[in-house]
């Protein structure tokens, strides 16, 4: 049986990034950097122009190469600035992940976005926060725990606790869709596998293969 996701996130600027990470490597414990792409799905019969097209889709589908290494994620149920939601991880051999883009081609995912981030991940009193840079756009936070159900309200009051005393905003819904359609509507970033080949995208995230 899956865990539960209970993850907040916010934004952040360069020097409350800097800040962060000296902050989490004396007081909390370092758990990686992750160069990760990731090709995120649009699990919508109609082409999508805001992300608020997609508020009632509980599907959150992509496949993302992180340190080399492929995996097929999926999350699934409500999603906002702060949810909790189920999450499915599936390796792939990362030798196929162009064949895995085709094959979810074939079962009609095929369009969506491209994301390509540099993270920090940190473990701190319970919570892992990810301090995440999105190469020539900017920073934003990441906290999560995973939980069992029974545990998800516990879970949110302990993560918006420690973000608060930190200095860390959450975001709210609007605020949080206002931050993916800025990150979804960068040039070059959109995708649809009907008109374009993955072949030619792949060249220009190719350090992360």
């Amino acid at each position: 049986m899956p865990k539960i996701e209970v993850e907040h996130r916010g934004i952040l600027n360069e020097k409350k990034f800097k800040e962060l990470n000296r902050f989490f490597r004396k007081k909390g414990k370092f758990l990686g950097k992750k160069d990760r792409f990731s090709i995120i799905y649009f699990v919508s019969k109609k082409k999508v122009k805001k992300v608020e097209e997609l508020k009632n889709v509980p599907i959150d589908l992509r496949l993302r190469i992180t340190n080399k290494k492929t995996e097929l994620c999926l999350k699934y149920g409500k999603w906002s600035g702060k949810d909790a939601r189920k999450e499915f991880l599936f390796s792939v051999n990362s030798s196929r992940f162009d064949e895995m883009v085709e094959f979810l081609k074939i079962l009609g995912f095929y369009r969506g976005v491209l994301n390509a981030t540099k993270t920090y991940v940190y473990k701190y009193r319970g919570i892992e926060f990810a301090l995440v840079e999105v190469p020539n756009w900017g920073y934003y936070f990441e906290a999560e725990m995973m939980v069992n159900k029974n545990d998800i309200k516990k879970a949110n009051e302990k993560i918006v606790k420690e973000c608060e005393k930190l200095g860390l905003k959450v975001l709210d819904d609007k605020e949080f869709c206002k931050l993916l359609d800025d990150l979804n509507n960068r040039k070059g970033y959109r995708f649809d596998f009907k008109k374009q080949k993955f072949s030619d995208i792949k060249k220009r995230f190719i350090d992360y293969f």
